[in-house]
């Protein structure tokens, strides 16, 4: 996986050096597995390094636009936007979500993307930065909500990457602003081993869930299941 100061995939590179989150396996999968099958319009919330932006735009020709709270991370998801093949189609926003959100309140998108801050419960370390990327103070799941069913078209799909446990406050939120869950993705690490993380679809309409299971590695081995690797077969060099 990633080193300290990037990774390079097959159509574009990913510097990391300037940014708290770095490229993880998780987003890697959760980028491969978005389904923006003709999507016109995408936001992604929280971009960090620009990656979700960068591997849904090498599979559409949405006009996405990214938005990153954090300034080094918005510096460096542009420098990365800026030598892929798919800059023209990247903007790169350097706010928060909510002013995003106040700012841009009649602008509509049929896919939001999101792998928000989670940690709500857990201790804060020393490091501002990573802090920012990886706790939810600086945007509650309620926030987020709020964000998504102002900002969604009344057709479109919000896909968010979470924890299991922290997915159950997040959906509770969503019920309560008149989002629905309508996917949801089991993510193993290996078989007979417990989900500890999910891909979550939601939707303004209400209907049947639909339930899927990804497993990452084979049994006792670090070697990709076939599953994984037809998935990110178009990103990963090695594959």
């Amino acid at each position: 996986m990633p080193n300290h100061s990037g990774f390079q995939f097959k159509q574009f590179s990913v510097a990391q050096d300037q940014c708290a989150m770095k490229v993880s396996l998780d987003a890697c999968l959760f980028g491969a597995v978005c389904d923006v099958d003709g999507a016109q319009r995408i936001l992604d919330i929280g971009t960090g390094t620009g990656l979700l932006s960068l591997m849904v735009a090498q599979r559409c020709n949405a006009h996405i636009d990214a938005v990153e709270l954090d300034n080094c991370a918005a510096k460096q998801a542009r420098q990365n936007v800026g030598l892929s093949p798919f800059s023209s189609r990247i903007h790169i926003h350097h706010k928060s979500i909510q002013q995003f959100t106040v700012q841009n309140n009649q602008t509509k998108y049929d896919r939001i993307i999101c792998n928000p801050p989670f940690f709500s419960q857990h201790l804060i370390s020393q490091n501002t930065q990573r802090n920012l990327a990886r706790h939810n103070d600086s945007l509650s799941f309620k926030e987020l909500c709020q964000s998504i069913s102002v900002l969604m078209d009344e057709q479109g799909e919000a896909w968010l990457l979470l924890p299991q446990h922290e997915q159950i406050h997040f959906h509770d939120h969503a019920n309560d602003i008149g989002l629905h869950l309508t996917q949801r993705f089991n993510i193993f690490s290996r078989e007979n081993k417990p989900s500890k993380l999910g891909i979550w679809v939601y939707k303004k309409q209400h209907q049947d869930i639909t339930e899927k299971s990804l497993t990452i590695y084979q049994p006792n081995s670090q070697q990709y299941t076939q599953e994984f690797s037809n998935l990110l077969a178009d990103y990963y060099l090695k594959l």
